[in-house]
C-alpha cells in the first residue's frame, strides 16, 4: 500500500469518503486479495451508465491510497485494457467501482 499516487484524480469521487470507509475498503480488498477472490467488480449504480455497465476483474495487486481513496488495478472485461480504478466498500460489504482514473 502506498500513500503516494502518480495518477490523475480528476475523475475521482471524493464526497462521502472517510477514514472509516477507507479502513473498511482496504480490509475487504485485502481479504479478497488474500483468498484469490478475483470476482469481477461493477460500477456503483449512479455512475454505471457513464461507464457502459463495464465489469472489471481486479489484478489483486496491492491497493494504493490517496487521502481516503482506495485505488486498485483491474482489467476491463469489455476492452481488455488494464487501468486504475477507485473502489469503495458499500453498505452490503461489497466492493464497487466509483471511477476509472486513467
Amino acid at each position: 500500500m502506498s500513500e503516494k499516487s502518480p495518477l490523475s484524480l480528476t475523475n475521482a469521487i471524493t464526497t462521502g469518503l472517510s477514514e472509516v470507509t477507507l479502513t473498511r475498503t482496504l480490509a475487504l480488498y485485502e481479504k479478497n486479495r488474500g483468498s484469490d477472490n478475483n470476482r469481477a467488480l461493477t460500477f456503483r449504480g449512479d455512475v454505471a451508465e457513464r461507464f457502459g455497465y463495464e465489469k472489471v476483474a481486479p489484478l489483486m495487486t496491492p491497493a494504493i491510497t490517496q487521502g481516503n481513496m482506495v485505488i486498485i488495478e483491474g482489467v476491463s472485461q469489455k476492452t481488455g485494457q488494464t487501468a486504475h480504478y477507485q473502489v469503495l466498500v458499500n453498505q452490503w460489504n461489497l466492493l464497487e467501482l466509483l471511477a476509472r482514473l486513467d
